[in-house]
């Protein structure tokens, strides 16, 4: 069992050069079938003899191609099956990395998670803070100004906060509390 993150992409590495030979393996197969030919004979003459020759050499020649052909196809079916062993093998060990990056990357994204959540509950505690001395502004007198200022326009009153949901993390909108004391 590898333990690290490079021995477990080593052998992700070692397992696709091993499917990029089966491929080529499978490629030449392919070609060589294709190539198979019958070779074709005439009689130099039409004498029963030269007739009966040329009769057995045809049979002779068609029964060398089926035979070739059958095993070339048990050699294809062969390398099609290797193939999908190689291919299931790296479908295994891709998990294996995936599930290993995630174990590690997991532990950092809970560390920035919570420094997320801590700038999170600063930040409303600054912005109630900000409201309620905008909402206690009072002026003296109403002479100098032709109506009450409005201090302070909220535009935005949600801030960002993470969350842990079915093992993944989420970067949700929170709805400010402007009740806190």
């Amino acid at each position: 069992m590898s333990q690290t993150l490079q021995d477990l992409k080593t052998e992700w590495n070692n397992i696709k050069a091993e499917i990029e030979q089966v491929k080529s393996e499978y490629d030449h197969l392919r070609s060589k079938r294709s190539t198979l030919h019958v070779t074709v004979f005439f009689a130099s003459n039409s004498s029963p003899e030269s007739l009966a020759t040329l009769q057995q050499q045809a049979q002779a020649e068609a029964n060398r191609l089926s035979l070739d052909l059958q095993q070339l196809d048990q050699e294809i079916k062969a390398t099609q099956i290797k193939l999908r062993q190689i291919r299931a093998k790296l479908a295994v060990k891709q998990a294996k990395i995936n599930r290993f990056q995630a174990q590690q990357n997991w532990v950092k994204l809970k560390q920035h998670g919570e420094k997320i959540n801590q700038l999170a509950n600063a930040l409303e505690s600054e912005i109630v803070s900000f409201y309620q001395t905008a909402k206690n502004f009072q002026p003296v007198s109403e002479e100098w100004l032709p109506k009450n200022p409005q201090l302070l326009e909220l535009e935005f009153t949600n801030i960002p906060y993470v969350k842990v949901e079915e093992k993944q993390f989420k970067l949700i909108s929170q709805p400010i509390n402007f009740n806190q004391e």
